[in-house]
């Protein structure tokens, strides 16, 4: 049929050799209007071809083969395969490859559209080079649980689309998951797909019209080769030799420095030339290897003892009490009024539940001058136990009360950045506390192991060099205030601790000590070796055991703390032992001291009044300062695990809490109703409730999460690790000088990178999907639910009563001046329920 040049109805006739045939019945054939192509997406395709092209218009449904087709000067060059009509307005085509001749790169080609022997008019298409895809550089194995395959190679979205790429294991699809420039990634089957002869599916990846085989991916368990284990035995062996070297350059290096510092005792005479001495060892240490904490932990790493959820919480909220707290056990009353007290008690806790009480309660005792803070700390924890139960409902007075505190420093004019840094309110209080009940899972699950790692290794490293026991100070020590100033020889001792008269089969347990160590802190390293998996309150107390030393087959003998009639603390090396005969000298040993009141203890460091003994010269106490480089280089990588685990959206082992989303969310809130565009005021505000109210806590106080000892020995350490993370979170940049605190120079070059960690966890924080009001709720009701009973609610009330007591008269005033309270009847209420606790 041929064109037409209009568009309707046209009688059908017939010619036959130019005679015209008779038709039976009259037939009507319409023209109409030429399809028409509005937009082509997307107007690009590979060198190979196969790009599937969306095509939007009209009329395509009287089309029966579209073909889009390759043009030039001289007509089409190259015709794709028939096109897909969808509906009338919608088609999809296949773009054909270009010629043999033409090259990759970014080229530009004419193309049209043959719809049925008519030509459309030519438009450009982007033609990009083929994409290729990296053969495996082994067979891969698949593992279950493995979800992803992962491929790499060049361009692979450059020209193409995710609909124009399959990719088949063993001819099985691999159903595709992501697409990238350089890689993609593709859900494997999960069973091996049925091949002839046992062999292992190829994956084989399509790209329009061209095919790459990637390599293949075997499901079977991965066996090491002979030549493998051959690599490996040698890598082990060349390893042994090394080590035997350095083991005897080591030796010998030490030897030599040992015979040099005998000389140059002996020949020395002045404090010039020991601080030349003292310098050179410092800077010996500086060049020795930092980073050998692992390999040098006794007998393995113990396990991480957590405390559980209520120990956790009573030490955070009642640090003063945390064991004896009367929320820890069942309320202490007359058996005669029990019942009475009970009952007033029950109603009180319904006052507690209407938002009108609450609020006013809270309200007319922080208006009270006498009130002081730690009343409002106090009434915070203990309003937090009581609603621990209806998280729902406490997160909302929560709320209510943060709203008020930060509409009264707003009318007040007061510093806005200062907001949530001390508790100073019962919401601040409250708001710890909301953040320690809800944090607790992400503490177990992923951050509270970091934290344990860096008390560990401090606690380690601290115990390689002498510390002493009375004023704590020590030679290896992150803590200006805490480094041990003062030369001191001492040796390191194996001893070993004998295995139990009733175990034959365990042989005896190897531990390092000092020999300028007391007893009582050999008595606790072998109690760390010994118990290294038992919880502290598990073990028994070196106060309360004695070490005892054995020779031959009979010989014994009590080794005790304090010498009977001597001033010093007894040591080692102060025992007659064929092993521990060293001669207890000035340089490190206490010796006798008298005042005119009687005798006065020392260990290591004399008191000051006596000044330095002939043997025990004080130096320039800025030498020792290099000690704390070289602890602080023992310990980064601990500080830095630390600290990414606090300042982490993203972690495989436990997500960002939403308590952390549902908090910010709230606080940008707030910020914005009160018209606060300066963004370090919300910086500060989300870094003083979250890191500096509950992680440097929890940093200073290792205890409140872990059964371990208080950590009285290392607490000098652990708060230059809380000053650095409340400098990281500071938007302030201070000027450092040479009279800097050393705390704040030890981390100077580290402190732009932390603090880039944490401006973007607030950033990705912000740019996090918000959590509805809704799904908060649910989380918070299945938080209560999990910790339902955990504490005595009924003691908690009891204690919380005694405040509200003390405020009884102008919370009832307040109470008859407020409408809702009065239509609640809750004057009437609390009247009765006072009566009946009287």
């Amino acid at each position: 049929m041929g064109a037409s040049d209009s568009q309707g109805g046209r009688q059908l006739r017939i010619d036959f050799d130019g005679s015209r045939g008779r038709v039976p019945y009259p037939v009507t054939y319409n023209f109409a209007l030429n399809p028409r192509i509005s937009t082509i997406l997307p107007a690009k395709s590979i060198v190979a071809g196969g790009v599937q092209i969306d095509v939007k218009g009209e009329g395509f449904a009287l089309l029966q083969r579209p073909r889009m087709v390759l043009i030039n000067d001289r007509g089409i060059i190259q015709a794709g395969p028939v096109c897909e009509v969808e509906d009338d307005g919608l088609m999809v085509c296949i773009t054909p490859g270009l010629p043999s001749g033409d090259t990759g790169g970014r080229l530009h080609h004419n193309f049209a559209f043959d719809f049925d022997g008519t030509i459309t008019d030519s438009r450009q298409l982007e033609v990009y080079s083929n994409p290729r895809v990296d053969q495996f550089a082994e067979t891969r194995f698949y593992r279950p649980g493995d979800n992803y395959l992962t491929i790499n190679g060049e361009d692979l979205n450059v020209g193409a689309m995710e609909r124009d790429i399959k990719i088949t294991v063993g001819g099985v699809d691999c159903q595709l998951t992501a697409l990238a420039r350089k890689v993609l990634t593709c859900k494997p089957p999960t069973e091996k797909p049925p091949l002839e002869g046992g062999l292992q599916p190829e994956v084989v990846v399509k790209i329009g019209n061209i095919s790459f085989t990637a390599g293949q991916l075997s499901y079977d368990s991965p066996s090491l080769t002979s030549s493998v284990v051959m690599v490996i035995l040698g890598c082990v062996a060349a390893m042994l030799i090394c080590l035997i070297c350095l083991a005897i350059m080591y030796r010998r290096k030490t030897n030599s420095h040992q015979r040099q510092m005998k000389y140059l005792k002996t020949q020395m005479d002045t404090i010039e030339m020991k601080v030349a001495t003292e310098c050179k060892e410092a800077f010996a240490e500086l060049q020795t290897s930092l980073n050998q904490y692992t390999a040098d932990l006794p007998l393995g790493t113990p396990i991480v003892p957590f405390l559980e959820y209520k120990d956790y919480c009573a030490r955070v909220l009642f640090p003063n009490n945390p064991h004896n707290h009367p929320v820890l056990r069942d309320l202490e009353v007359d058996s005669q009024k029990a019942g009475a007290i009970e009952a007033g008690l029950r109603e009180f806790h319904k006052l507690l539940m209407n938002k009108t009480f609450f609020l006013t309660m809270v309200r007319t005792m922080e208006s009270n001058k006498y009130f002081l803070g730690k009343d409002r700390v106090y009434v915070g924890s203990l309003v937090m136990v009581v609603l621990q139960e209806k998280m729902g409902y406490c997160t909302e007075m929560l709320k209510q009360l943060l709203r008020e505190l930060i509409d009264r420093t707003v009318e007040k004019k007061f510093q806005p950045k200062i907001l949530f840094r001390r508790s100073e309110s019962v919401a601040e209080r409250m708001l710890a506390a909301w953040f320690t009940f809800l944090m607790h899972d992400y503490l177990r699950n992923f951050a509270g192991k970091r934290l344990y790692d860096l008390y560990w290794g401090i606690k380690q490293q601290m115990e390689k060099g002498p510390q002493d026991a009375l004023t704590l100070e020590a030679r290896y020590s992150l803590s200006e205030e805490k480094l041990l100033r003062a030369t001191f020889e001492y040796k390191e001792l194996t001893i070993f601790i004998a295995a139990d008269s009733m175990t034959y089969t365990q042989p005896d347990m190897p531990v390092r000590v000092l020999d300028c160590d007391t007893i009582t802190q050999v008595k606790e390293k072998c109690l760390d070796a010994k118990y290294r998996t038992v919880p502290y309150s598990d073990r028994p107390n070196a106060n309360d055991l004695d070490l005892e030393w054995r020779t031959g087959i009979n010989g014994r003998m009590v080794l005790q703390s304090l010498l009977s009639e001597r001033s010093e603390k007894s040591t080692l090396s102060l025992k007659n032992s064929p092993t521990l005969s060293r001669p207890w000298v000035g340089t490190n040993s206490s010796s006798n001291s008298k005042d005119a009141e009687g005798q006065k203890l020392f260990h290591l460091v004399k008191p000051t009044e006596h000044g330095p003994s002939e043997n025990q010269e004080k130096m320039v106490t800025e030498i020792y300062l290099t000690r704390l480089l070289m602890m602080k280089g023992t310990l980064q990588k601990f500080i830095n695990d630390l600290l990414e685990s606090i300042f982490s959206t993203a972690s495989r082992s436990a997500p960002l809490p939403a308590a952390i989303k549902y908090m910010f969310d709230f606080m940008d809130e707030q910020a914005l109703e009160h018209g606060i565009t300066d963004a370090e005021v919300v910086h500060a505000w989300k870094s003083n409730a979250l890191p500096l109210r509950f992680w440097v806590n929890l940093i200073k106080n290792p205890h409140f999460v872990f059964d371990i000892q208080k950590p009285t020995k290392v607490e000098g350490c652990l708060s230059v690790v809380a000053q650095t993370l409340m400098d990281a979170c500071s938007t302030q940049d201070h000027q450092l000088t040479k009279d800097s605190p050393s705390s704040k120079l030890l981390f100077a070059k580290d402190m732009y990178q932390y603090r880039d960690w944490v401006d973007s966890y607030y950033s990705d924080i912000a740019r996090l999907p918000s959590i509805s009001d809704q799904d908060m709720a649910a989380l918070l009701n299945e938080e209560s639910r999990v910790h339902r009973g955990q504490f005595h609610v009924f003691s908690a009330l009891n204690e919380l009563y005694k405040y509200l007591d003390q405020y009884k008269d102008p919370i009832m005033d307040a109470l008859e001046h407020n409408e809702h309270a009065q239509a609640s009847r809750l004057p009437g209420r609390l009247q009765m329920k006072i009566g009946v606790l009287l």
